[in-house]
């Protein structure tokens, strides 16, 4: 039964204010974890319900676990199988933590109905052939293409970006590979304003393939 938790969602739903998003990151703005919890526990507080987050472990793999609780005593829950960690050059805690992080945010969002910073692609993100854009490596091997056309700059911008949320270290790995490799100058502009030439995002493909990609 879930009458009680039911009617306190419709309400912290009403009462809820916007998520925003404040967060600094190289490739603009989003709602982070603290952004997100300073929001709406105030408001899950005031109509009896709380999100607890707690893990299982299934096979080796790791399940974050999402508990809705209401103080009637009912509870909504959901699960989720989190990624696993590829091989990473930096700490495997502090990837595995940001991961959790990063998966605790969206799933609280998700069970509460919310939605802040989360990009709507029509599945594109965990369905790859339904890719608008084609990599320059999908069909060829790695080489220079012979313009960077808007598309593939934002591609390439979203991988960056992606990679940023999923694992600062390995993110922090990358651009300072960069930085040297192109001698971009670190105190003028954002990385992401220096992804200007083909050369670049041939090097990013290279060297997520490398170290991130299967």
């Amino acid at each position: 039964m879930t009458k009680e938790i039911t009617k306190a969602l419709c309400k912290f739903i009403q009462e809820v204010g916007t998520i925003e998003e404040k967060a600094n990151a190289q490739f603009g703005k989003f709602a982070d974890l603290s952004s997100v919890l300073s929001v709406v526990n105030p408001v899950l507080a005031r109509n009896g319900l709380v999100v607890i987050h707690t893990t299982e472990i299934l096979e080796g793999r790791n399940i974050l676990v999402t508990n809705l609780m209401h103080i009637s005593g009912e509870v909504v829950a959901s699960k989720y199988l989190l990624p696993l960690i590829k091989e990473t050059r930096g700490n495997p805690i502090h990837a595995e933590g940001g991961a959790l992080t990063y998966f605790r945010r969206y799933c609280e969002l998700g069970i509460l109905g919310q939605n802040a910073g989360i990009p709507d692609n029509d599945g594109d993100f965990a369905n790859p052939t339904a890719e608008k854009v084609t990599p320059i490596t999908k069909h060829k091997p790695v080489g220079m293409p012979q313009i960077l056309d808007k598309e593939t700059r934002e591609h390439y911008l979203k991988k960056v970006g992606e990679l940023y949320l999923n694992s600062t270290d390995l993110y922090k790995q990358l651009t300072e590979a960069m930085y040297v490799e192109f001698g971009f100058d670190k105190t003028s502009g954002k990385f992401s304003d220096y992804i200007q030439e083909p050369k670049h995002v041939t090097y990013i493909q290279t060297w997520l393939d490398a170290y991130v990609n299967d």
